[in-house]
């Protein structure tokens, strides 16, 4: 029995009603737009910087940016908590409660900078960085990306999914400007992750606007502890998400890895495509009968989709690759594009399978995804070592881990459930 992260007691709201596919289905598909959109822009960027930049600097600008995924994965649990935090509180009780969601967030972005700050020299050399100020600018704009994601949280558990989604939409565009024009200014990475901070404090600003101009209160201990345990458990995430992709580029060969790189964007595609589900789903978890109800259809919308994409790539068979990369592309994989539509599917669902877990503490959830990724490391090693490992092999390798992962994470959502009592 686990001890959930909002107790019933402190619940509220109002009964999900008789149509809870149709109240999720609206939000979610404004919110996964948004998301689609501010990816596209970071991909954008992403583009940009590599035709301004020479090789190396791009290399040490993408390098860069790969830390800075691991240094927001406590904004993310801080995201994370503050949602459910807001979705177990009454309505009264929510201006008290975003205050002390603001504090959290004002502490967990100084702590991370903090962090940031002595991994700073550290980290210059590891990644044999000419420029020691980049990793300062980086360390600078983890305050920021915190802050927004406790305004995203914030609104995110109030229901303010219009104003999510237009968050979303000026962080990214945001962190595009910014980083574009630092590179058109002096165009090195130095440059380039200034003009992303400067545009992310403008971005921070907008979103405390947004999210109704919280102010700061005490008690912070409850959604500083949340914070930290929903981070450790999006950690494990985050490396399970990527984990694939980092294996197949040690073990493969440099022209086996970049063709697994490209089918990789089909998972990212996949799996990104319904994120609005989970982010509207969320909220409404830390009520056990929501959970009990909303979760079976937050699944089958993710699900639906994700199959719907795999047989559209399997459909387009050998020519689904080089579609997305360019001829270059599909000699090793063939038809097997699917898989990677499939992965894709497989970890979203595995995503709203550890929210449950996150919500109700359920420390074997966080446990299996770390034990999903040690498995999948294993496996393909055992298979590079033997001369198996192919970009089919890695794949298919992935999608059986996230599948077994998704099974667990069935089997324990649904473990003591009873059916809803009518009217639920």
């Amino acid at each position: 029995m686990v001890e959930p992260l909002i107790r019933q007691g402190d619940l509220g709201g109002s009964s999900p009603g008789p149509r809870p596919a149709r109240r999720l289905l609206g939000p979610a598909a404004v919110v996964s737009l948004a998301y689609l959109a501010t990816n596209g822009l970071a991909y954008a960027f992403t583009v940009l910087a590599a035709r301004m930049l020479t090789p190396a600097a791009f290399g040490e600008l993408a390098a860069l940016l790969g830390v800075l995924l691991v240094g927001t994965v406590p904004a993310t649990g801080l995201q994370t908590a503050a949602a459910l935090h807001l979705g177990g509180a009454r309505s009264a009780d929510h201006p008290r409660t975003a205050a002390r969601l603001h504090g959290a967030a004002v502490v967990t972005g100084l702590s991370v900078v903090g962090v940031g700050a002595l991994a700073a020299a550290p980290m210059t050399a590891l990644l044999h960085l000419p420029d020691p100020t980049a990793v300062g600018w980086l360390v600078a704009l983890l305050l920021p990306t915190t802050l927004v994601a406790g305004y995203q949280g914030i609104l995110q558990g109030t229901g303010g999914y219009g104003r999510l989604a237009a968050l979303n939409g000026t962080v990214g565009a945001a962190k595009l400007v910014g980083g574009t024009a630092g590179l058109l200014l002096d165009g090195t990475p130095t440059a380039a992750l200034t003009g992303m901070t400067v545009a992310t404090w403008a971005a921070a600003l907008a979103g405390w606007l947004g999210a109704g101009r919280p102010g700061i209160t005490g008690r912070l201990r409850a959604p500083v502890i949340a914070t930290a345990k929903a981070s450790g458990a999006l950690l494990g995430f985050v490396l399970l998400l990527n984990l694939d992709l980092l294996l197949a580029r040690h073990h493969l060969t440099a022209a086996d890895a970049g063709e697994y790189a490209v089918g990789a964007i089909v998972t990212k595609v996949a799996f990104w495509l319904p994120q609005g589900v989970g982010v509207v789903l969320l909220p409404r978890l830390a009520d056990e009968s929501r959970r009990r109800r909303l979760l079976p259809v937050a699944l089958g919308l993710v699900g639906g989709s994700g199959v719907a994409l795999t047989v559209v790539t399997a459909a387009f068979g050998s020519s689904a690759l080089p579609l997305i990369g360019g001829s270059a592309y599909g000699d090793a994989l063939g038809g097997a594009t699917w898989l990677f539509a499939a992965l894709g599917t497989l970890l979203a669902l595995a995503q709203l399978l550890l929210y449950s877990g996150i919500a109700t503490a359920d420390r074997h959830a966080v446990g299996a995804v770390w034990a999903a990724a040690a498995a999948e490391a294993t496996v393909v090693g055992v298979l590079a070592t033997d001369g198996r490992l192919t970009v089919g092999t890695t794949a298919v390798t992935a999608v059986l881990t996230a599948g077994l992962l998704v099974l667990v994470g069935l089997l324990r959502a649904t473990r003591g459930w009873s059916p809803a009592p009518p009217g639920q």
